[in-house]
């Protein structure tokens, strides 16, 4: 059986507040290589790491993110109170700049951009590239960009060097013949086809949510290595157990 690759899906998320600082360190300590983060900008353009539309989930606020300055964003909480109660009530925002720094005194775990298809209709494409890509200057070792949104990704594809992945969640969204290859291709687990055929491409391909050792072994059956988790610790310790 092929092994397995974790991604860890926005850090360690199952245990810490996603896309923030202690999630991502609690995932490359448990031995994750691959971290997995949302991007989206503030109304005042500056880049943080969240995934939802609005922030009531895990900040308790009404709006998004566009609706609300960096200043503001940073006295928010991203605490999941729903989840894990009043255990991170003090747990900031992690800004994207935080983000790199880390990234860069942790050469040895490499990460995927997602860019947010929110933040590209708020901002449209132009100006989201204009203020991202300048910041990942030097890093295309480390980096790729991924997103639902085939567009922006064809434009980085086409005028840089870094590595691009489409996000998909059924496996026919995946267009083979857009005039354009990416590096990766991310499936939900269950958009994958059953036809293990339709799976021979060029591109790497990458699973998510992989939540148990099951269906993580099943989808090893299909040849594809990448798994991504919010379980990272724990599935990392069942594969070292088996």
């Amino acid at each position: 059986m092929l092994k397995p690759i974790f991604i860890a899906h926005r850090g360690y998320a199952s245990a810490y507040p996603e896309n923030t600082l202690i999630a991502i360190e609690a995932a490359r300590e448990a031995g994750a290589q691959f971290v997995e983060v949302d991007i989206q900008l503030s109304s005042d353009h500056i880049p943080v790491l969240f995934h939802d539309r609005d922030l009531k989930r895990l900040c308790q606020r009404d709006g998004a993110v566009h609706n609300y300055t960096f200043s503001q964003l940073e006295t928010f909480n991203v605490s999941y109170s729903e989840k894990f109660a009043n255990q991170y009530l003090e747990n900031k925002m992690t800004s994207l700049q935080e983000f790199i720094t880390y990234l860069k005194k942790h050469t040895e775990l490499n990460a995927f951009i997602e860019l947010k298809r929110s933040m590209i209709d708020a901002f449209g494409e132009e100006k989201v590239l204009g203020i991202l890509l300048p910041m990942f200057k030097g890093m295309k070792e480390q980096i790729s960009f991924i997103s639902y949104n085939a567009k922006i990704l064809k434009t980085i594809h086409d005028s840089s060097n870094y590595t691009t992945g489409i996000v998909v969640d059924e496996w026919k969204e995946y267009d083979k013949s857009a005039g354009w290859d990416p590096e990766w291709v991310f499936c939900s687990a269950d958009g994958l086809p059953e036809n293990n055929a339709e799976l021979e491409i060029k591109a790497k391909i990458a699973v998510f949510e992989v939540g148990n050792i099951g269906l993580a072994k099943h989808i090893l059956a299909k040849g594809i290595t990448y798994l991504e988790t919010f379980r990272i610790k724990e599935m990392l310790e069942g594969f070292r157990q088996e």
